[in-house]
């Protein structure tokens, strides 16, 4: 019997990890009303050095470090910020870490050796699965999971299982084309049209920023000290008082990421709709007028049956999720 797991959360910006105790007990029984604590945790930044090797250098001290005073077989989940290839563990893209065909789940092997066997996960699957099983998708067995982040991201509950797909490249969610055309904005993936690409935290953001520096004027200035330190959040607060530049962007973006959600939940018929990531968390006037497109453009019977609400597991729920899923027998 599995008595540890350890899951890693590897980002663009911060590289965690903890050491989790029992998971199996949650796995028995999801749903049930518990929490899980990690026995130990790290954080640290990623950093600029982002090459493959060097990068499985650092997760497998990681892991010893971090398990150092465990005798029993630990499995070890990874979920990084990218897309899969197969079930492998072949990093197909991954824009924030810069990698494109890197072999991850054999670097990590190679490493490891046989007493941490590892799985690697995108890192939306695992926190949807975290979600799921401790967070606010417990107790449904069908949950779509939407996290407006850096990027957008998004995960899929079907009869208490993660969907992950014929290749790992399911609930792509962010690379739903919602503009078409040579003029759509281009993606971090390659094409153009992407729904991160206009309501990605790092697009909308620039965007801001290029728009207010080239002259548009807007509250969110002031608030943010000058246009190169404009934040979304600085844009929420304007948009609530009436600021026309923050508004009209709003009506933009709100219903396009509201009709992806919208078009995602009519598909899936899921019974949860779970919003989360550091952009929605950060911009409650955006959040309310996403809700309110993806009410309007939802088929009805879907919309009956889906309870909108918000993730629960914060910063943690990467490094949950992949200890969970590494864990599954």
């Amino acid at each position: 019997m599995t008595a540890y797991a350890i899951g890693i959360d590897l980002g663009g910006t911060n590289l965690r990890a903890a050491l989790f105790r029992d998971p199996l007990e949650l796995l028995a029984r999801p749903g049930a009303d518990s929490a899980i604590e990690p026995v130990r945790h790290h954080r640290e930044l990623t950093g600029d050095d982002r090459g493959p090797e060097i990068i499985a250098d650092r997760l497998a001290r990681l892991v010893f470090d971090i398990a150092s005073d465990v005798d029993d077989t630990v499995p070890v989940g990874i979920g990084f910020a990218g897309m899969l290839r197969g079930h492998e563990g072949v990093v197909a893209q991954s824009p924030h870490l810069h990698w494109r065909d890197v072999a991850l789940g054999d670097l990590m092997r190679a490493r490891l050796g046989p007493r941490f066997p590892v799985g690697i996960y995108n890192d939306v699957n695992a926190i949807t699965y975290g979600e799921h099983v401790v967070g606010a998708g417990r107790g449904a067995r069908d949950l779509l999971a939407v996290f407006v982040g850096t990027g957008v991201g998004g995960g899929i509950v079907a009869g208490g299982e993660l969907i992950t797909g014929s290749d790992h490249c399911a609930a792509e969610i962010g690379h739903m084309k919602v503009v078409l055309g040579d003029d759509a904005r281009l993606c971090a993936c390659g094409l153009r049209g992407c729904v991160e690409a206009y309501a990605g935290g790092s697009f909308l953001e620039r965007r801001v920023r290029d728009e207010l520096a080239a002259g548009a004027s807007s509250r969110a200035v002031d608030l943010g000290g000058g246009p190169d330190h404009v934040r979304l959040s600085h844009v929420d607060v304007a948009a609530a008082g009436g600021d026309a530049y923050a508004l009209a962007l709003y009506a933009e973006v709100a219903p396009l990421l509201g009709a992806t959600l919208a078009n995602a939940v009519t598909l899936l018929n899921p019974q949860r709709l779970i919003l989360g990531g550091g952009v929605l968390s950060r911009t409650p006037v955006l959040r309310e007028q996403v809700v309110a497109a993806f009410e309007a453009y939802c088929n009805p019977p879907a919309l009956a049956s889906v309870e909108v609400t918000t993730a629960a597991l914060g910063d943690d729920a990467g490094i949950v999720g992949s200890a969970l899923l590494a864990a599954r027998p």
